[in-house]
């Protein structure tokens, strides 16, 4: 009787596999702005995971729809930069480790400045401490404190400032009661406990984003907001009236069926797309490019 081998492929070699097998559909989505580049985003990816262990451990198709986001938002994973990161979450409900790609508050700035709406947007939490008045929603407010103080008190509002491309200043407020409750919608405490005056200011600029004028790359920036809404929760008021795309954690669950009926040639990716819409919620732009992405497989 002859001996089977079984030959099992290495981690990096597997991890190599699951990043590069994005590069056409990457590329498509990144082509419509080049702000990012396929060459330096797949490196900055491959050493995040070389670097962070439980990433490793999340599921294939979940890192592949992080990267995919990469290209749809235009923000580097460059660490240098502090824009995005990979990041590795445990998902109750399907009992997997996940990767999502992880928006920050310079992150965002930077997709509403790119967006051509405004020319710089700012955000600061108020403490109790602090000395605050607000002048309305178009004048810059009054805001004096001592920064190097350590008995500020606690947070009780943040508020943003953005500058029009027409000069024009815009002024949002969000008081302690609407960043909690904010908060309570959440998909995990995690990140408010570690990073709190972070994710106040997300949460404001993502509201006063509503009243600045419409731009060319909107688009762009409303999928940055998605991928947060999706991957953070923090929904705040209004936005859970709007369109949500389909979930990334059941459409990495459900991706790997659909590819094999895809490659098997049951059904192409269009049918796929309509299936996903009954849902109740649309298919991404990058959730579509991925699934546009798989081949036929000739038999």
């Amino acid at each position: 009787m002859g001996r089977h081998c079984v030959m099992q492929a290495d981690p990096q070699s597997l991890t190599q596999h699951i990043i590069h097998s994005q590069e056409q559909a990457f590329t498509r989505i990144a082509s419509r702005a080049e702000l990012v580049h396929w060459a330096e985003e797949s490196r900055f990816a491959l050493e995040a995971l070389d670097k962070n262990p439980a990433l490793l451990k999340c599921t294939p198709q979940s890192i592949q729809s992080a990267i995919i986001n990469v290209a749809a938002c235009g923000l580097t994973l460059n660490p240098a930069n502090g824009l995005a990161y990979l990041v590795p979450e445990y998902n109750k409900q399907t009992r997997q480790n996940v990767c999502h790609l992880r928006i920050s508050f310079k992150g965002l700035c930077k997709v509403a400045v790119d967006s051509g709406a405004i020319q710089w947007v700012r955000a600061e939490v108020v403490r109790e401490r602090d000395h605050f008045e607000y002048h309305g929603p178009c004048t810059d407010p009054t805001h004096t404190m001592n920064p190097f103080a350590t008995d500020r008190g606690e947070v009780v509002g943040v508020y943003c400032i953005a500058k029009t491309t027409s000069g024009d200043t815009l002024c949002d407020v969000m008081g302690r009661a609407d960043i909690d409750k904010i908060r309570a919608t959440a998909k995990t405490d995690n990140v408010w406990n570690t990073w709190f005056e972070e994710m106040a200011k997300k949460a404001i600029v993502k509201r006063a984003s509503k009243l600045w004028p419409s731009a060319s790359s909107a688009q762009r920036f409303q999928d940055t907001v998605n991928t947060l809404n999706d991957t953070e929760g923090n929904v705040i008021e209004g936005e859970s009236e709007q369109a949500i795309y389909y979930p990334d954690d059941r459409f990495t669950q459900l991706l790997p069926q659909w590819q094999a009926s895809i490659e098997a040639g049951k059904y192409g990716p269009d049918r796929v797309v309509s299936q996903i819409k009954s849902s109740g919620f649309p298919a991404s732009p990058a959730q579509i490019e991925q699934l546009n992405a798989i081949k036929r497989q000739e038999h």
